[in-house]
């Protein structure tokens, strides 16, 4: 049994028998863990509001051999970013969504430097006032492509040929972008515009990404293509999507 440490940012609880909580983290240096933190549901307990979603803290805990699940030993708040969540139903749910999705494309036990950073850059864009829409329109299509389902948008899947820059890509049932013809016009709409805001946001930090040009019908547009292409890859639904769409656009 060894001790470690590492920073991590908490996605969701479950309660366990009367007084613990199961916790899932996305850690800087091992993916996705899980593990027990023992008291953590009493009045009195040591973790306090250690274990609210997004919160990112200095977690240290310790392994048994043949035991999925580690415990817990000390989670220290690094910062919080659930005062946002707390006061705004919107952004709870969104936050909700983008622990949903993390729970379903990050890899357990598996480092990857590039998904907390993307973690890290999505709640200081949101902290420094940035749109939440576009905000994550951003995660969604960084996410996938991390986990290598974002398609490259400027070439066609059937005929391979580049789609010229003044034309609009075709996005299958499939996740697959097509030209005009090899899609004979159907698919979710992807206009060169809007080709051109993908690029720039695998270009830039989000709080660097300007979206003053940019209006409601790109952001509602990015995220039918974004969530089809989730949907095929997890073939379901998520919960929360339902849920973030029932308030409104975003």
């Amino acid at each position: 049994m060894s001790i470690v440490a590492t920073e991590a940012f908490v996605l969701r609880t479950y309660s366990l028998a009367e007084a613990h909580k199961i916790c899932v983290f996305l850690t800087r240096d091992m993916g996705k863990l899980r593990g027990v933190a023992h008291g953590a549901r009493k009045m009195k307990s040591r973790f306090g509001s250690a274990l609210e979603p997004f919160t990112q803290v200095a977690l240290t805990f310790y392994r048994k051999e043949g035991r999925e699940l580690v415990s817990v030993s000390t989670c220290d708040i690094l910062y919080s970013h659930f005062h946002r969540a707390a006061r705004d139903v919107q952004t709870a749910t969104a936050f909700s969504y983008m622990s949903e999705l993390l729970l379903e494309f990050a890899q357990d036990n598996e480092a990857n430097e590039r998904l907390y950073r993307l973690v890290t850059a999505t709640l200081e864009a949101l902290e420094v006032g940035r749109e939440l829409g576009w905000t994550i329109r951003y995660f969604e299509t960084w996410l996938l492509k991390l986990a290598g389902f974002f398609p490259d948008v400027n070439h066609c899947a059937i005929c391979g040929q580049t789609i010229p820059a003044g034309q609009s890509t075709f996005i299958a049932s499939d996740g697959t972008p097509r030209c005009m013809d090899c899609s004979e016009g159907r698919g979710l709409v992807m206009v060169p515009g809007l080709r051109e805001t993908v690029f720039q946001i695998l270009s830039v930090h989000p709080s660097a990404f300007e979206i003053k040009a940019i209006g409601p019908e790109q952001t509602a547009n990015l995220g039918e293509i974004n969530y089809q292409i989730i949907r095929h890859s997890l073939e379901r639904d998520l919960r929360s999507y339902g849920l973030l769409r029932q308030l409104g656009p975003i």
